[in-house]
């Protein structure tokens, strides 16, 4: 399968599962308050099971997930390495757009005095 059809498979993809998702969100009534958790000390697990039990929250995760994949496409794309690769992977799906920040960051810290932004951003790494 070539690239291209890849990618357009999975924005494909999104589309489907950002519409079934919001959809959902519509349709589901909401099965929590604030006043139900206040005390609780929720953590980060605890906290991302209480956002994915309300309809909306879902519909967030999906979309800021499919974003995070999307923009790890480009990464991978970017970097020639596979450990670069799962490596930007792995960060991006658990702190999410603190690494994409990070890599952006790292883009132009790496191309020290280059103005064009086509060039920083969209140049390949040489292997």
């Amino acid at each position: 399968m070539s690239s291209r059809r890849l990618i357009l498979a999975y924005f494909v993809l999104v589309l489907v599962a950002m519409t079934w998702v919001s959809w959902y969100a519509c349709v589901t009534p909401s099965i929590s308050s604030l006043a139900e958790y206040k005390g609780k000390g929720l953590n980060v697990i605890g906290g991302y099971v209480t956002v994915c039990s309300e309809p909306w929250g879902l519909a967030t995760m999906f979309d800021a997930y499919f974003g995070f994949l999307a923009f790890w496409l480009y990464v991978a794309w970017r970097e020639q390495s596979i450990t670069a690769r799962l490596s930007w992977f792995v960060a991006l799906m658990l702190l999410g757009n603190f690494a994409i920040a990070g890599y952006a960051l790292l883009c132009l810290f790496q191309a020290k005095g280059e103005t064009d932004l086509g060039k920083v951003f969209f140049t390949r790494k040489v292997a």
